[in-house]
């Protein structure tokens, strides 16, 4: 795997945030699906295209607390244990990624911290969005950033590519197929860019 130099956070162009591809979603614990990491190879391909360049890498994992409110509403998951790490697919990457950011909500624009990085990236022309779940944690921090980016005058697209996102599947409960075809909907609607694939150099 070829690295290139690894730019200042001031001077990253291109930053692709990987989303909760934690053990509790993908392996272990009360809402894992294991089939969402049918879209590793996808994520890989993107991280190493970024990584080539020194471009901006990011991981997103939730961490709750026992007093954490999501809780009321879902399944005790990812209390800062092993569930919140990353799988064990990219660990290869994370000594080159910029920051790991860890998130109490479904929303990474609150994590400690990003909107505070995002701000100093003034260079930033593209974000690019990988992981879990696609109508979930994934739909909210696209839609957030698109927000964000449109009230401080940032012309920086958000990408995200259909090949690299997933949701879980519950047979009655949560359809997998309709609940990504509506958040691919939402996003088109909402200046998200939607792709199948993104090739390096697009």
């Amino acid at each position: 795997m070829k690295i290139g130099k690894k730019k200042d956070i001031i001077e990253i162009e291109e930053a692709l945030f990987v989303i909760d591809m934690n053990n509790g979603f993908c392996n272990k614990g009360l809402l894992a699906d294991p089939s969402i990491k049918r879209i590793v190879p996808a994520i890989k391909k993107l991280i190493e295209a970024v990584l080539r360049k020194g471009e901006g890498l990011f991981f997103v994992n939730d961490e709750h607390t026992e007093d954490s409110v999501e809780l009321e509403r879902y399944l005790r998951h990812c209390m800062g244990d092993e569930e919140s790490e990353t799988i064990d697919e990219f660990n290869e990457y994370k000594p080159y990624a910029h920051k790991e950011f860890r998130k109490n909500s479904r929303n990474a624009i609150f994590a400690p911290g990003m909107m505070e990085m995002l701000l100093q990236m003034k260079k930033l022309k593209r974000v690019v969005i990988v992981g879990c779940c696609t109508d979930l944690c994934v739909q909210n921090f696209a839609l957030a950033l698109r927000d964000f980016f449109d009230q401080f005058n940032m012309h920086v697209d958000v990408i995200v590519p259909k090949e690299a996102v997933e949701t879980y599947d519950i047979p009655g409960v949560h359809d997998r197929e309709e609940k990504n075809q509506r958040t691919y909907s939402i996003f088109e609607d909402n200046g998200i860019k939607l792709v199948k694939t993104l090739k390096e150099g697009e």
